[in-house]
């Protein structure tokens, strides 16, 4: 009966585990997911500091129509780099969470396997106990088999 817990309770520490695994791959991809906008945000910035670069040229070569076209190009990536920002933030919030879910059932795993091996240690102790007694009885009804045997050679 105790065996059967002790099963039981190794297939819940084999299930939280798991779980725990399934957290830690949600996490690596939503860092992942945040690591990728962030990537994209840079891109941005490069793509409005070419275009700022692309209008002084344009002032200076005194191109009205390549000037123009820059500060469309610096105020469209500007406006992605905006709303790729809040993507950004959006995909942080859903990693904090996943990292916190992550943490959780990992805690709650470590749990378990504490309270399973500190099962399965007094089980392996109270089985020690058991065959140290068992072998202390047998020692002891040898020694008194003995012991009546002498008594009974003496007697005679």
């Amino acid at each position: 009966m105790v065996q059967r817990r002790l099963e039981s309770l190794q297939r819940l520490v084999t299930l939280y585990a798991a779980v725990e695994e399934m957290h830690s791959t949600e996490l690596q991809r939503m860092t992942a997911a945040v690591r990728e906008v962030q990537q994209v945000i840079l891109a941005e910035q490069e793509v409005a500091w070419a275009a700022r670069l692309d209008g002084r040229g344009a002032l200076l070569a005194e191109d009205r129509l390549s000037w123009m076209m820059a500060e469309t190009q610096q105020e469209s990536a500007a406006w992605r780099r905006r709303r790729l920002e809040q993507i950004r933030v959006e995909r942080q919030e859903l990693n904090d969470a996943a990292r916190e879910q992550y943490v959780s059932s990992r805690l709650k795993r470590e749990q378990l396997q504490r309270v399973f091996d500190d099962i399965a240690v007094r089980i392996e102790i109270e089985k020690e106990r058991r065959v140290q007694a068992a072998s202390d009885d047998r020692f002891l009804a040898r020694r008194r088999w003995t012991d009546a045997r002498e008594r009974m050679q003496t007697k005679q």
